[in-house]
């Protein structure tokens, strides 16, 4: 089976990571899927960005937990990237989904909810996912378990995949418990134990993030 090609925060070799020009550039390439993260503004709006904070990607300082939307948007979210892309804005999910809603591909949304607790997040991304009929094309991850527990409790349908980064042992026995999709590991992880104890119990396999040749070859 070929391994899919997902596109980690978009091109963001190539672009301002979770912007929409990254993830523009994502499907020029041709790819399988993107991975994104969403968190929630101030005014609990569903946001596309990867750090609590917005310190390392945009021109602000602060945590995005405390800002609006309107002033999340004020950001330039690319001119720290390369001074070409300065206007980059930090998208909204549903910019997002306009953007992908004609293009078969899967969509990996990782719900961070790990430094900062964001209650209702996972409501709020079901109902937009409901709102999209997405559900057959999305993989909701986290590193927080829970918050994929309560997901697959308000809606059994979604497919959820669990993070992490650590060397568990028989992982798909988590993954059959909580009646995840995948098991998303860090790359390191990936050794013949455990993509044969995934074969065997039907569970997907979403290592994250392989950028080299080698790596990819091994995982192979």
């Amino acid at each position: 089976m070929k391994p899919l090609v997902i596109a980690h925060r978009g091109d963001s070799r190539n672009a301002p990571e979770n912007t929409l020009i990254s993830f523009k550039k994502a499907l020029e390439m041709g790819v399988d899927g993107i991975e994104l993260d969403v968190q929630l503004t101030k005014d609990g709006q569903l946001v596309v960005i990867h750090d609590e904070r917005v310190d390392r990607t945009t021109d602000g300082i602060g945590y995005v937990k405390d800002f609006t939307l309107k002033e999340l948007k004020m950001l330039d979210a690319g001119i720290k990237f390369d001074k070409k892309f300065a206007g980059e804005r930090i998208p909204t999910l549903f910019e997002v989904f306009e953007l992908i809603k004609y293009k078969n591909l899967i969509v990996n949304i990782e719900i961070k909810s790990g430094i900062v607790l964001y209650p209702g997040i996972e409501e709020k991304l079901i109902k937009m996912i409901d709102g999209y009929d997405f559900e057959n094309r999305v993989i909701i991850s986290s590193f927080n378990h829970y918050s994929l527990r309560d997901v697959k409790r308000k809606a059994p349908e979604f497919k959820i995949g669990l993070l992490y980064q650590c060397g568990f042992v028989e992982p798909w026995h988590m993954a059959l418990r909580i009646k995840a999709y995948s098991l998303h590991p860090f790359y390191f992880n990936i050794i013949p134990e455990l993509v044969e104890g995934c074969k065997k119990n039907n569970i997907k396999l979403f290592p994250w993030i392989v950028n080299g040749k080698k790596d990819m070859e091994m995982m192979v």
